[in-house]
């Protein structure tokens, strides 16, 4: 639970490393008498490892850790806090960390509180072989003011720790958190006991071996603990033992406790007080005594707006009575509330000095807090909760959003709250999941929220969202209040696809596409340097006017769960969605292409929009170029037109083959975030071989190519094309972010059109029903080395005067391998520092003069009719030496992953190409996310491939099925038993791990997300793995 500033609650979600933490008080040298009390109960304490499987009320899904303790072993009843376990969908166990055994044991809830801060959990004792049976009783009149006490729990996470302290209060107010969950209506007891994360639910002892109290929060650099008294602890605990209901009672008012000086300002009668409060014999099981009379009186802090304690009590009124008795303790006020649901009860209030009578019904308070929620898109939503309404002031009805996901985050934010859809009111979750199944796939619609805790946003706000169902199985879910437990139901039901269609016409379009020269890029012609021009300037004329038909702008979103290894800043985030925007240029308004790069669309999964002018349309990924930031999208059909027929989208642009030179001018033309093009004369600097940023963890970046660079590159256009003054395009200027630990940069540049023409050409030629295009590659990763450091290199190691001299003729310098691809055509031939001089027996000094040699020798291939099989010769020089080998091209496709699996929260995808061009990798799946409440989370799986499950090697997507499938029907799961699987993973550097991983089918079931031939994502269900 997060915390205020000063306020931290005692659970403890584990860092990634362990911390050195220090405690200003050294654990206490136990006494005899302490001694013995402790060896008696500390058997009874438990650690706790929580598991929210999904975000629930202010709570975040993810695991985390906590402390409990046994207060019935016969029934395998155990003590914990509200916070600790959760409210929402949790998987939990305890480990017996008093004992040497450490035996664990799974539980579950069996009773939370609506608002005070304790819920009992349950385990079979007969799990327990080693274990002795202990537990402690509970003695709420304990608590006393000077009782020396001990803290024993799983403080900091150490399993087991005792701290000591002496109470020093019993009537403080709740402590106030920073989420919306905090406790009221309830004195707590504080001690210098210096708890700290973990201890959440440790049990406060007294010298008699007994709970007085439950440890709950502390105040940060303090020694300050607070601990909640266990009056209705101790009547909950009565009613589960015997299987009774547990009636909690409420008028949705928050009161605080409030000294005497302070009501006496107020304007109560101080004969009142001395008369009827401190003259009065204490009440049997309250808080205060004789010896400790109470010093203050009960007043309202605020109402709940709607109902009828807003109507009739008013924040300042001083409790008096509670029907009919004086009432200034809050055990008092909660035993008659529990007692009096459905009924109504008679308060007196001193309101301005005057007494004020009033009479308000007791509803009962199960009834506010959530018990059950809808899952759309990885998003959560339910009602409203108690805490919700009451901290900040708003009525308990609408739809809280838990999680806003990737439908709702696209503009509502995290903990608002949703009043309508579409213009209808959305009091309930009923309401709402009718709202939601009236929306048909990928249409946009309108939500009315507010986000209460938010000052300038607590007023209703209307954006529109799109409906995104196929991105995640969509559900509902309803808690069984006898059994707690959790039962999905389909949210949608299984709709027919809508790209069956248009995938079954690609399909067909491909078997009668053109001959196997068709399926790579065509020819370059002479692959010798252009000879140089004088510089060109631009003349003048309205390029934005040319352009203003074929320049959109493309924006990119996907849910942070799913990033497959995408380059992200703090500019990407957009609530709980990554959000990317750039400039796209029409390619073939008939078939709906646009080109546009990297910057923009980062990845094929994620949800696609090209805006032209007022024309706003859905795309899909189409095909992306492995080697340069260069991505060609289709846009979907407007409304109204065919499936499978032309887009008509925009106008083509014009593209001149004419190359930018150093001192050339030229228009840089784009758009802005708001749809409105822009433009600016630059200069360029230079055309050089780009020295583009690399990442670790390995991400896709620029590389192999000649850059332009710009002079004088403009501050509001990053993306565009630039291009001369009748708007004819000559290069598209793409950027690739510079990252490092406290800043990010944008760097542009531009690709060249003779790094683009293979791909224009293609698909203007040949359209989107070609076979797909191929991109020849060595897989090394090449960087330009000047001839001048060569010649001051030993002689030994330098080339020959006589190569030396055919490099200075073909272009002054020399290309140096950067890194070699794993599983490459040059895995085990290359070497990074080689020099590549010649390819097929020609010299090569730039990247594209690379690419040409292997555009010839695919297309020489396909005329012989091997075009599966292209090979050239290499000329490397190591070390002074020369190496000649033949190699085979290698033809990549689109780059970008197809099809990704969920498999227990782990996000898996084949390996990518980025991850293999830094060097070997283990022969896995590709581990790109894990999921916060996840098996995969909560079991501490690391690395980032799996390699294997129950020793059953996982080399591909779909082994990982077959053997998940195998796991699950040779460890079938039984009703109460727990089973484990041995999952193996491995890190970038080769280290290995095993992990048990427990499965959990019911809130964490496999699926997977795949592109079909129209480039459309679906999602299915794997049942049972």
């Amino acid at each position: 639970q997060p915390s205020a500033p000063g306020i931290r609650c005692a659970r403890w979600r584990p860092p990634r490393r362990e911390l050195a933490m220090s405690n200003p008080q050294s654990p206490p040298q136990p006494t005899a008498d302490w001694q013995a009390v402790l060896d008696r109960v500390v058997p009874a304490v438990v650690a706790l490892q929580v598991t929210a499987a999904r975000s629930f009320q202010d709570d975040h899904a993810g695991a985390h850790g906590g402390t409990g303790f046994v207060v019935d072993a016969a029934r395998g009843l155990l003590l914990t806090n509200r916070h600790v376990c959760t409210c929402g969908p949790e998987r939990a166990t305890a480990t017996f960390v008093g004992s040497a055994a450490m035996e664990e044991v799974p539980v579950r809830i069996v009773y939370v509180d609506p608002v005070h801060d304790f819920a009992l959990l349950r385990f079979d004792p007969d799990r327990l072989q080693q274990t002795p049976r202990a537990e402690i009783a509970l003695d709420p009149a304990g608590c006393r003011v000077g009782e020396e006490v001990r803290i024993v729990g799983n403080d900091s996470l150490e399993k087991l720790q005792i701290l000591s302290g002496t109470v020093a209060r019993i009537d403080r107010n709740p402590p106030d958190l920073s989420g919306d969950y905090h406790d009221e209506n309830t004195f707590y007891a504080m001690a210098s006991s210096g708890t700290r994360g973990g201890s959440s639910g440790s049990p406060v002892l007294n010298r008699q071996g007994r709970a007085i109290a439950l440890n709950a929060a502390a105040r940060e650099s303090t020694m300050h603990g607070f601990y909640l008294p266990l009056h209705r602890v101790a009547r909950a605990l009565e009613a589960v033992r015997v299987g009774a209901p547990v009636p909690r009672g409420t008028l949705c008012v928050a009161l605080s406790y409030t000294s005497f000086p302070e009501v006496l300002r107020l304007g109560v009668d101080s004969a009142f007080i001395q008369r009827k409060l401190l003259g009065a014999a204490p009440a049997v099981g309250g808080t205060f005594s004789k010896e400790t009379p109470p010093g203050g009186m009960l007043q309202v802090q605020h109402c709940i707006p709607g109902t009828a304690a807003a109507d009739l009590l008013q924040p300042g009124d001083v409790l008096l009575e509670l029907d009919g008795s004086p009432c200034a303790d809050f055990v008092l006020w909660d035993a008659a509330l529990d007692a009096s649901v459905g009924k109504r009860e008679r308060l007196a209030v001193c309101r301005y000095g005057k007494r004020v009578e009033v009479e308000l019904p007791v509803q009962d308070q199960h009834e506010f807090i959530p018990h059950g929620f809808l899952e759309l898109g990885f998003g959560v939503f339910h009602e409203v909760p108690y805490q919700t309404a009451m901290r900040h002031h708003v009525p308990l009805q609408g739809v809280y959003v838990a999680q806003a996901g990737f439908v709702f985050g696209e503009s509502v934010k995290t903990d608002s709250i949703i009043v309508d859809i579409n213009g209808s009111p959305c009091h309930d979750l009923q309401t709402f999941e009718k709202a939601l199944q009236q929306i048909p796939c990928k249409e946009y619609f309108t939500v009315g929220w507010m986000l209460p805790k938010s000052a300038s946003e607590r007023g209703r706000t209307e954006t529109p969202v799109k409906m995104q169902r196929h991105w995640s199985v969509s559900r509902s879910w309803t808690l069984d209040r006898a059994s707690r437990t959790w039962a999905p139901r389909d949210l949608f039901g299984h709709a027919p696809d809508a790209v069956d269609e248009e995938a079954a016409a690609l399909a067909s379009a491909e078997s009668q596409a053109p001959s196997a020269v068709a399926s790579v890029a065509p020819a370059d012609g002479d692959a010798e340097p252009p000879p140089k021009k004088r510089a060109r300037k631009s003349r003048g004329g309205d390029a934005k006017a040319a352009l203003s038909s074929s320049l959109c702008l493309v924006s990119f979103r996907t849910v942070q769960s799913l990033d497959m290894g995408m380059v992200i800043t703090a500019g990407n985030v957009e609530n709980d969605n990554l959000c990317f925007r750039g400039t796209g240029v029409v390619l073939d308004p008939d078939a709906g292409l646009v080109l546009t790069d990297r910057s923009a669309v980062p990845q094929p999964l994620g949800d696609i929009e090209v805006t032209l002018g007022d024309e706003a349309r859905s795309a899909s990924v189409h095909f992306v170029h492995p080697l340069h930031s260069l991505v060609v999208l289709r846009v979907d059909a407007a409304a109204g037109e065919p499936a499978c027929g032309p887009r008509r989208f925009g106008r083509a642009a014009c593209f001149e083959g004419a190359a930018l030179e150093p001192g050339d001018e030229c228009e840089l033309v784009g758009l802005d975030e708001h749809c409105r093009l822009v433009s600016s004369a630059v200069q360029v600097a230079d055309v050089r071989p780009g020295r583009f940023p690399t990442y670790c963890p390995p991400r896709w970046h620029e590389s192999n190519l000649e850059a332009i660079i710009l002079a004088n590159p403009p501050p509001n256009v990053h993306t565009g094309v630039l291009c001369d003054g009748r708007g004819r395009i000559q290069a598209f200027h793409a950027v690739a972010m510079s990252i490092d630990e406290e800043n990010s940069n944008c760097l542009g540049y531009g690709i060249t059109h003779e790094a683009m023409r293979p791909v224009i050409d293609h698909f203007k030629s040949l359209g989107v029903r070609s076979r797909p295009l191929l991109v020849p590659s060595l897989e090394l990763t090449l960087s330009a080395t000047e001839l001048s450091k060569l010649r001051r290199m030993p002689a030994k190691l330098r080339p020959s005067a006589a190569w030396l001299a055919k490099l200075s003729a073909a272009g002054g310098c020399v290309l140096q391998v950067g890194s070699v691809a794993s599983h490459g055509p040059c895995d085990g031939l290359a070497q990074k520092g080689d020099l590549l001089m010649a390819v097929s027996n020609q010299v090569v000094t730039s990247n594209s003069a690379v690419e040409a040699q292997l555009r010839k020798a695919v297309e020489a291939a396909a005329a012989a009719g091997a075009a599966e099989r292209v090979e050239v010769q290499l000329l490397l020089l190591r070390r002074g030496r020369e190496l000649s080998a033949s190699v085979s091209v290698q033809l990549l496709p689109s780059d970008g992953a197809e099809r990704v699996l969920c498999w227990h929260g782990l996000v898996l995808g084949e390996v990518p190409r980025a991850v293999r061009e830094v060097g070997a990798v283990p022969d896995g799946v590709h581990i790109a996310q894990t999921m916060l409440g996840s098996p995969g989370e909560a079991n501490g799986v690391e690395g980032e491939f799996l390699l294997a499950i129950e020793g059953e090697a996982t080399r591909t997507l779909d082994e990982v099925l077959a053997a998940a499938r195998r796991a699950a029907q040779a460890q079938p799961a039984e009703k109460g038993e727990r089973r484990h699987l041995r999952v193996e993973t491995a890190g970038g550097s080769g280290r290995r791990f095993v992990r048990p991983l427990e499965p959990d089918p019911l809130f964490w079931p496999c699926f997977e997300l795949s592109r079909d031939a129209a480039g459309v994502w679906s999602c299915r269900e794997h049942a049972g793995l």
